[in-house]
């Protein structure tokens, strides 16, 4: 038997994704008024919790298409963001890090969501 969820946990679930959807600028060009698409910047993120990653790794770590994760490998690699190569564990494997200029990029992007993030209230809701 299905059950309905009481509507006011559907309006608060809403308007959590309203609001952080604003926070982040996901609808918006860029994430955060940056160059970057909200899955760049995780990119970038994922890269920058670790001196260098496997290429697999990545891609499960951030949920993305292999095809997708390389074009946007690719791109980073044309900036001067990331270095890509094989593992020393497994000239099979790719790893990839950030350079200096990728991680100063992850810290442009990781400042304004970081003062941006707010707090639910006392009573558990978001604001609107």
């Amino acid at each position: 038997m299905k059950t309905t969820p009481p509507s006011d946990r559907v309006d608060a679930v809403r308007a959590f994704n309203r609001f952080y959807t604003r926070v982040i600028g996901v609808l918006d060009e860029g994430l955060l008024r940056t160059d970057y698409s909200l899955t760049e910047a995780r990119v970038l993120y994922e890269l920058a919790q670790a001196d260098s990653l496997d290429v697999g790794a990545l891609r499960d770590a951030v949920a993305i298409d292999a095809g997708y994760l390389s074009r946007i490998l690719a791109r980073f690699e044309e900036k001067g963001l990331v270095r890509r190569g094989p593992s020393a564990a497994d000239a099979r494997r790719r790893v990839v890090r950030l350079t200096r200029r990728g991680r100063s990029v992850s810290k442009t992007l990781d400042r304004p969501s970081s003062r941006a993030w707010p707090t639910a209230s006392s009573d558990g809701s978001w604001p609107q």
